[in-house]
């Protein structure tokens, strides 16, 4: 089962945030369906109050921390502890209404990673102003909260590329071997606790939380996974929901795990396929051909033969290709560089190609893995959201290779085993969805995501009620807030005022910026140019351009001079330029000014020791030749 993958929320954001925080914005001028759960009977617990303290280093100061400690097993509440890592971009004090408790994804996603990153983005964006705790915790079983480890790093960097295509007996054996491995370690390090990792268990932490704060209920934002367990959270602690997003419902509690593969690669098959069209128009795609998907497969066929090189020495073979097709499938501001990472393979360079399939598999630069990879299958597992299917696996095989012919590629009959007998005793059956409450609820669907189909979002709606109403969003991709507008806006009014849309409401995607009238005005000093001519440029510094029309060039001169040049260039052609910044992103100068038509802008001069030493723009440092940094000119489009 591939993940439902938490949306992707960088660093980066920081440049729309900038406008955001005010730098620019003071213008002076079913099988299971139905079925009894395994739900224990367990009562609510009281919880101590949060001790919240400074974060840990490279957290922004205005955030707070706290360890939370919960039952391993709440039917043994007096046993083992697990500590729920948990942070906050706190209220208000004189205007608080409560809690925003957040979780991206996975299952396995850090939602302590998603609020250090994006909380203050959320806290604008929704409209929050202020009026409540944003709250990020990583789930049991995840990173900070007891991290599931069950293999090192070293044994996933052995296993996670290899060939699935084996050439002989002995490869397929060793291939099967890798297969089982992981059960083995995970049950020789954790042993029935296992079963513990529950999305049920993860829904009473998220009540001990609540009471922890002392608060009659809870607000609550999930997105893909995070919206099971919002349903969940719905279904065992009713009374206790304010309001809920759930954006990029998944629903899979009436699904057989293969019913519920075959739904997620029939919908990536059809975002690849709009992908391979995009490309073919060859604006910005630099794997275009008058056939994309005939050169797609020439070129997973070259790399099965002969695995690309990358520059951390890992052969990038088709296995590699075919997660970073995947990986860019989630959002379509990934598509041009998927395409120039295609055109690097083929000339033996995999780099960009492996850096794809990491982020997907939660690889970080110094070779450490986040927990996800681990996380997910057991939680999945111990959730009941892995249902084995008892029909004939080479038919069902088949079927799946006929439906989804690029990403069954390496699935073989053995891979639709039950895999959760690997470390649980038994299978349980998943909690379905049901709500008896009032509280409001959006469900987010997309008619073009592929990790979380639109029929997924249709089914959580009626199975939570009345106080659920379906919102539909026509563009790309998995997880809409902070990436649509109309949606975003939605989802702050469900919150802040609790008022749900019209049923029927439907959002579109957001329109590009346009090129601002003024742009051939725009100066290029001395230490400036040439343009970067890249397409993966405007998504490694995070330039979305619905949200911004942005250039970016070389940075070749000392920063100070080339910041003073841009100041008396644009004081030239009367634009009204504001005192520059070099604390809202560490590192960069940021220098805020408003065209004669107010249209906000900012140049933000990126230094190449910067590009050299913040890991956040590591992907940039990449793309710029030794010793050069980049200077990013972007104007923001309309409030």
């Amino acid at each position: 089962m591939l993940r439902t993958a938490s949306v992707g929320v960088t660093a980066s954001l920081t440049l729309i945030a900038l406008a955001s925080a005010g730098l620019a914005n003071a213008n002076p001028t079913n099988e299971t369906a139905g079925k009894p759960t395994t739900t224990v009977a367990v009562p609510p617990l009281p919880a101590a109050a949060v001790s919240w303290g400074p974060c840990e280093e490279g957290v922004d100061p205005e955030f707070e921390c706290a360890t939370l400690a919960v039952p391993l097993d709440y039917a043994n509440p007096a046993g083992q502890s697990i500590g729920i890592a948990l942070i906050r971009l706190p209220a208000d004090p004189s205007r608080r209404e409560g809690a925003v408790l957040l979780n991206p994804g996975g299952p396995g996603g850090s939602g302590f990673d998603f609020a250090a990153d994006a909380g203050a983005l959320l806290d604008a964006e929704l409209s929050l102003d202020g009026r409540f705790d944003l709250i990020g915790f990583d789930p049991r079983g995840v990173d900070r909260s007891g991290g599931l480890r069950c293999q090192t790093d070293a044994e996933i960097d052995a296993s996670v590329y290899v060939d699935d295509t084996p050439d002989s007996p002995d490869e397929a054996a060793q291939l099967d071997a890798l297969d089982r491995a992981f059960g083995i370690a995970c049950v020789a390090q954790y042993g029935d606790a296992l079963r513990h990792y529950s999305t049920d268990n993860t829904a009473r932490d998220m009540d001990m939380i609540r009471s922890a704060l002392g608060d009659e209920q809870i607000s609550y934002l999930g997105i893909s996974y995070g919206t099971f367990l919002g349903a969940v959270y719905a279904t065992l602690f009713p009374q206790r929901v304010r309001a809920m997003v759930l954006d990029s419902a998944s629903e899979r509690t009436g699904e057989t795990s293969f019913e519920g593969m075959m739904t997620q690669l029939v919908g990536f098959e059809g975002a690849f396929a709009n992908w391979a069209s995009w490309c073919e128009e060859g604006i910005e795609c630099e794997f275009t051909d008058v056939d994309v998907d005939a050169r797609w497969d020439r070129l997973y066929a070259a790399l099965d033969a002969r695995p690309a090189k990358s520059d951390r020495g890992q052969p990038v073979n088709q296995v590699v290709l075919v997660t970073a097709t995947i990986a860019a499938m989630y959002n379509d501001s990934r598509w041009p560089a998927l395409g120039a990472a295609f055109a690097d393979a083929e000339n033996g360079d995999g780099t960009a190609l492996l850096a794809l399939a990491d982020s997907y598999n939660g690889r970080n630069d110094d070779g450490t893995y986040d927990s996800i990879g681990q996380a997910n299958p057991i939680i999945s597992c111990a959730s009941g959201l892995q249902q084995p299917d008892p029909r004939d696996p080479a038919s069902l095989l088949s079927q799946l290779q006929a439906a989804a012919p690029h990403f069954s590629r390496g699935i073989g009959v053995s891979d639709l085993r039950d895999t959760c007998i690997d470390f649980l005793a038994q299978n349980p059956l998943p909690t379905v969805p049901v709500y008896s409450g009032t509280a409001p609820m959006v469900v987010v669907g997309g008619l073009n995501d592929p990790a979380t189909p639109f029929r997924w979002a249709q089914e959580m709606t009626a199975m939570l009620g009345a106080s659920a109403t379906l919102l539909t969003f026509t563009g790309e991709g998995h997880g809409q807030v902070l990436t649509s507008t109309c949606v975003t806006e939605i989802e702050g009014t469900v919150i802040t005022d609790l008022q749900l849309p019209a049923p029927g409401t439907v959002c579109d995607p957001d329109p590009d910026v346009p090129r601002p009238a003024f742009w051939d005005q725009i100066p290029v000093p001395p230490g400036v140019g040439p343009l970067v001519d890249d397409p993966t440029i405007d998504l490694v510094l995070g330039l979305p351009a619905t949200d911004m029309y942005a250039d970016v060039w070389y940075l070749t001169g000392d920063v100070t001079a080339v910041e003073a040049a841009y100041v008396a260039a644009f004081e030239a052609i009367e634009f009204d330029v504001l005192p520059s910044d070099t604390e809202a992103l560490p590192g960069a100068t940021v220098i805020p000014m408003f065209a004669s038509d107010g249209t906000q802008i900012l140049v933000v001069l990126f230094p190449a020791e910067t590009l050299a030493t913040n890991d956040d723009f590591s992907d940039a440092a990449d793309l710029a030749p030794d010793g050069q940094g980049f200077a990013v000119v972007l104007a923001f489009g309309p409030e």
